[in-house]
């Protein structure tokens, strides 16, 4: 019998969980990289990581395993949802409890602003041109910025700002989130950028 599962019954219920849901963690992000939004699941890039690493250390210290045994038993976990009967149902299933036990232990990241939302994309953008040029995906970003920009200036002179007090606000946005924070992650990387998709969906119409 390998010595990691040995060692697996050492590790409490919660553990184990802790351990699951890494595992599902792992292949949302991966999904999310790709620019798939699953329901259900909020961003996972920096939130995620850092539920991994820790839930990884926690297991290695409860259970005095090496890391390369913890790995392995989250591999076993990814394994068994990537096998399951209905994989898709598998994951979902686990998005409640694994949220629930994310918000518990990692911060939930910022609501951005419309502002900053503009920032969020206008960065995504410049970096997505100079890797790939125009392409389709540089041209969504570059959309999603002009609108919410948009929607930003006309929110600040609706309330009695000027066009220059709207560029001023957009301008010192930008400027921090290309920023980094104390603990070294990037200032782009704190917010919910889920949140900025919804801010920049058409308004809806009325009918009178």
């Amino acid at each position: 019998m390998p010595a990691q599962a040995q060692q697996a019954p050492a590790l409490s219920a919660q553990t184990h969980e802790d351990l699951r849901c890494s595992a599902a963690f792992a292949l949302v992000s991966l999904e999310q990289s790709s620019g798939e939004m699953l329901a259900g699941w909020p961003q996972l890039a920096v939130r995620g990581k850092r539920f991994f690493a820790d839930s990884g250390e926690a297991a290695m210290k409860e259970g005095q395993l090496s890391r390369e045994q913890v790995r392995e038993l989250i591999a076993v976990e990814v394994r068994a949802l990537q096998t399951a009967s209905d994989p898709d149902k598998a994951l979902a299933d686990l998005a409640k409890p694994c949220v629930a036990r994310l918000d518990a232990k990692v911060a939930p990241l910022a609501m951005p602003n419309l502002s900053q939302c503009a920032a969020i994309f206008g960065i995504a953008y410049d970096e997505v041109h100079g890797r790939e040029g125009m392409s389709p995906a540089a041209q969504d970003l570059r959309t999603l910025a002009s609108v919410l920009a948009a929607r930003e200036r006309e929110a600040l002179i609706a309330a009695g700002g000027t066009g220059d007090d709207a560029d001023r606000k957009l301008s010192e946005a930008r400027t921090a989130m290309g920023g980094t924070a104390a603990d070294g992650t990037a200032e782009v990387d704190r917010y919910e950028i889920a949140h900025c998709y919804d801010l920049a969906k058409p308004a809806e119409k009325s009918h009178y």
